[in-house]
């Protein structure tokens, strides 16, 4: 049966070509992004492949094939080929598939960057056209420029860390790599902003006089101003803003409780919903309780009442009863309960190609859901057919084969 919330319409980057030279996470994430949205991302790999690969177990498949979950997370809808750009053969090549691009998507270090061909003076002068965007560690101007960053880096020295855990612990790591999926979809919305600066142009992309922009973010930067209201909070007020556990700064209650079966999440956002809260839970709303203001000076008081109650009932029941009453909250799931969660929403939510499950993009255009077109690629696994696309021929490829330069 045919899945009517399935795609049907032409993807809106259809006919743009990306070359990703990114790995890790945050770059390959954003190129995703774009390959989810439609556009032909090749996704070009050193010998060696992208160290994601090897980031295991567990793997889909065959070790040897250098699927890893990790990598599989962030690589769908892409074509892999291998080249050496660490060989005067190899750069020739990428100028090749520079010139059949559309954008370029690279997060090496300016050093390296320069190395391989990829340095933004050279990029500028030989592909006009080419939008670049990039995704650094740190800030691409100043002493930090080569300081590299993964993402725990970028969440210790953001401060990112130092808000995130209980208030008498220590710093705690954020779950996932959420400063790389940040930094990502910001550069993926850079990509965007110059794909559409470059439409805009007299006569379209290729025929505009002045060079395509060039975007950079970098993985600190967008770590600090992902501190959002509580960076506002400390240029407000100068004051450290310190860590809450799971409970909020400004709002009572707002947090995990624990019930007689699990957690759950109580996230009050008024006073009308803290009455209606209160009125569920059999307890007095008191005068000093009445406006969130007054409850913030006296949080342990209105905890001390209500974290009892809370934890008489069964975690779903208390939810439920929640949801009826207009009151914010949420079960605190397990991975594998919000997995079974979303495909009660959509059964076909887990899409499985080539052995790999892959859940669905959370994108959606004209009421369908972008499709998963493509599992992640096997190193190398379309280095012939790329190759073919921009013109080299069978026994050109076999030579650089021979020589090392693809794989």
């Amino acid at each position: 049966m045919a899945d009517p919330t399935a795609q049907t319409a032409p993807l809106p980057l259809e006919g743009v070509t990306v070359l990703d030279c990114s790995r890790v996470f945050a770059g390959p994430h954003a190129t995703m992004l774009l390959a989810d949205l439609g556009a032909d991302v090749w996704k070009l790999e050193p010998p060696s492949g992208d160290e994601t690969r090897g980031w295991g177990p567990p793997f889909w498949g065959d070790p040897a094939d250098g699927r890893s979950a990790y990598f599989a997370a962030v690589n769908r809808n892409k074509r892999s080929v291998v080249v050496n750009l660490k060989t005067d053969a190899g750069r020739a090549i990428l100028d090749r598939l520079a010139a059949r691009a559309d954008l370029l998507m690279h997060n090496y270090l300016p050093s390296v960057a320069a190395k391989l061909g990829l340095e933004p003076d050279r990029l500028r002068a030989r592909h006009p056209h080419l939008v670049v965007s990039t995704v650094r560690g740190f800030p691409g101007r100043g002493a930090l420029a080569e300081r590299p960053a993964y993402d725990l880096v970028a969440q210790a020295w953001s401060g990112q860390m130092a808000v995130t855990g209980e208030p008498e612990g220590g710093p705690i790591k954020i779950g996932v790599g959420l400063l790389d999926l940040l930094a990502g979809l910001e550069a993926a919305v850079a990509a965007l902003a110059g794909l559409a600066a470059q439409k805009r142009g007299p006569g379209g992309p290729r025929a505009r006089q002045a060079p395509a922009p060039q975007a950079s973010v970098s993985l600190v930067e967008a770590a600090v101003a992902g501190l959002s209201n509580v960076l506002g909070y400390y240029l407000a007020t100068g004051q450290e803003p310190r860590r809450w556990g799971t409970g909020h700064p400004d709002i009572v209650p707002y947090q995990v409780f624990a019930a007689r079966d699990g957690h759950l999440v109580v996230a009050v956002g008024n006073d009308a919903q803290f009455a209606r809260f209160c009125t569920l839970l059999g307890v007095e709303v008191r005068p000093e309780w009445a406006t969130n203001p007054d409850r913030i000076p006296r949080r342990d008081d209105v905890l001390a009442v209500l974290a009892p109650r809370i934890a008489e009932w069964q975690r779903d029941d208390l939810v439920a009863a929640m949801i009826a009453a207009d009151v914010p909250g949420s079960p605190v799931h397990s991975v594998g309960e919000a997995a079974t969660a979303m495909r009660q929403i959509e059964p076909d939510w887990i899409t499985t190609l080539d052995g790999v499950g892959l859940p669905a993009s959370p994108i959606w255009i004209n009421g369908a859901r972008l499709p998963i077109r493509r599992p992640p690629p096997r190193l190398g696994e379309h280095t012939d057919e790329i190759l073919g696309q921009i013109g080299l021929s069978r026994t050109e490829i076999e030579a650089l084969r021979a020589d090392g330069v693809v794989a």
